[in-house]
């Protein structure tokens, strides 16, 4: 661990904004300097979702992780912007693509946590066995 030391004045702002996000000033501190410290991408922004921050294509939903995704199916940029998401331009799948080479493992874990598997294993963790085969449909209901 590292310290930065801020001024009274710094670090009150940086408290206000952890308290109006839920956040610690830490959290809120490390992903206000990663912003400004890492390279810039025009066509992506991070933004917050229900499973955490995630990096996705300005002013869509589409997840920099989706483009990695139809990549590894076998699609190009070209095929991307002209079969499957026409909205799209080929400079925001080429920056997406930037993105996720400059942010491997943030981009390579979104993945891992969206597969059946891990799914599978938060709901038994959060539910325990009996309310995960319950919710799932393999155990039958009380009659």
């Amino acid at each position: 661990m590292t310290i930065v030391t801020l001024t009274e004045q710094t670090y009150e702002l940086l408290r206000r904004r952890a308290e109006a996000v839920s956040q610690t000033p830490d959290q809120v501190a490390d992903q206000l300097l990663r912003q400004q410290l890492t390279p810039k991408h025009a066509y992506i922004e991070v933004v917050e979702k229900a499973g955490g921050p995630e990096a996705v294509i300005r002013g869509t939903r589409v997840a920099v992780r989706h483009i990695v995704g139809y990549m590894r199916l076998g699609e190009t940029p070209e095929s991307i912007v002209t079969d499957i998401l026409p909205s799209l331009t080929l400079a925001q799948v080429y920056d997406a693509l930037s993105y996720y080479h400059d942010h491997p493992d943030e981009i390579e874990r979104k993945i891992a946590e969206n597969t059946e598997e891990y799914a599978k294993a938060y709901l038994r963790e959060k539910l325990g066995e009996e309310g995960y085969l319950r919710v799932t449909g393999h155990l039958a209901k009380p009659a």
